[in-house]
């Protein structure tokens, strides 16, 4: 076994583990073929993993109503597909993701699904998938392909969930005569707590007194839980499901504020974290770079004067265990400064550079290349997840300043 399969089966074990510590509780739902019951259902675990079968729906649905296909869904509810279509969850099911676990144990890649595609009825379709040798073809997928699509966060055992009535704020049964059942909505889809089984790792498994994955309460301590600001208001704002976040330029540039500071010695850009509700970058795998550089007459860079400063939580696994090299993170409110001298220049160009899949790019996919078999489909997709983690970096706040005269 590779250095970088195990340390991907710890992380997938690790999410695991953070179900059993933040399960969704509530009073246990009814059966759902009994729609005498539908008015008074409540959760049972909502997230706790592995997310049981749906069962048989009722008999008088339609095969519409009974499905779990995000496509079905879109025939009432148009808008939240379409936002979906364009989010990091519906690409969950990504060529770096199925290209490592295709060559898991089928636990150990049920155990990763958990996140990435939910539902048992999806890691059932992805099961019989590899066993006919498919795959790696998301048209041969079946279910599994939708990755974290609408009825992982919103269909148990084949009732629906929602939030509160948008309008009105109403929560509770809602008409049991409309389609699937009508809707029990509920403000537990309106807390951060709800993003917490895929978005925060256990403490118990802690580097440096930091989980790998710790966005959840990185946010518990930030300016915006104390104002009620959920992740929901930023991710998801009016209830669009589109969840932007590190790989999304305009989202990344909203949290941060930069400040340039020129005098006749030097220039300093600044970077503060004013608008992101937890360390920017959260996680492990994002890495960003502040970059400064003199430039000569004609704007060309002038040799070994380049400088920067990099943001990341550095992490390695080693020995068996993880080990936390640094953490330069932002957390809310915190800023870093990067300074370059003048020299004999003039102008000096300063930028941000945004690798949002550095860790897998750099520690992790190299090394799957080189494990696995020439012409296999496992490693014609990492090969691709290599090309599609270049291609989302990215540059902000791209700045020539001039030395004041």
């Amino acid at each position: 076994m590779s250095r970088n399969i195990l340390i991907t089966g710890i992380i997938c074990g690790l999410i695991l583990l953070t179900f059993a510590l933040f399960p969704w509780t509530n009073p246990s739902s009814p059966d759902v073929q009994d729609t005498a019951n539908f008015d008074t259902p409540n959760f049972t675990t909502h997230w706790q993993q592995p997310l049981k079968p749906q069962g048989p729906p009722p008999q008088q649905w339609s095969d519409m109503e009974k499905s779990l296909n995000p496509e079905d869904c879109a025939q009432c509810h148009a808008d939240k597909f379409d936002e979906w279509k364009t989010s990091l969850h519906a690409h969950a099911m990504s060529p770096g993701f199925v290209g490592q676990i295709m060559t898991y144990d089928q636990q150990s890649a049920d155990d990763c699904m958990d996140c990435h595609a939910p539902l048992a009825e999806q890691k059932l379709a992805f099961q019989q998938a590899v066993a006919r040798g498919e795959g790696h073809l998301p048209a041969a997928q079946g279910l599994a392909a939708a990755a974290n699509s609408c009825a992982g966060c919103h269909v148990r055992e084949n009732k629906r969930y929602g939030p509160s009535q948008k309008d009105t704020g109403q929560t509770g049964q809602s008409d049991p005569g409309n389609p699937h059942g009508g809707v029990f909505r509920t403000i537990e889809f309106e807390k951060s707590d709800f993003c917490a089984s895929c978005h925060q790792f256990p403490q118990d498994y802690a580097i440096n007194g930091k989980p790998l994955e710790n966005t959840v309460f990185e946010w518990r301590a930030s300016p915006q839980a104390a104002k009620g600001i959920s992740c929901q208001n930023c991710h998801m704002p009016d209830r669009k499901h589109l969840w932007r976040g590190i790989h999304d330029p305009e989202m990344v540039e909203s949290g941060l504020t930069v400040d340039y500071d020129l005098t006749a010695d030097k220039a300093r850009f600044t970077l503060t974290n004013t608008g992101v509700g937890h360390a920017f970058p959260t996680y492990i795998t994002p890495k960003v770079i502040m970059y400064a550089v003199a430039l000569d007459a004609d704007g060309h860079p002038i040799a070994d004067s380049t400088v920067s400063h990099v943001i990341k939580r550095d992490v390695g696994y080693a020995g068996g265990r993880w080990l936390e090299y640094s953490d330069t993170r932002l957390l809310p409110g915190d800023a870093a400064s990067l300074d370059l001298d003048w020299q004999d220049s003039t102008r000096i160009r300063m930028w941000l550079d945004v690798r949002p899949d550095d860790y897998y790019e750099q520690e992790v996919y190299g090394d799957l290349v080189r494990d696995y078999a020439d012409n296999s489909p496992e490693k014609a997709l990492i090969e691709q997840a290599i090309s599609q983690a270049q291609a989302n970096n990215f540059i902000l706040f791209d700045r020539i300043v001039k030395r004041p005269e």
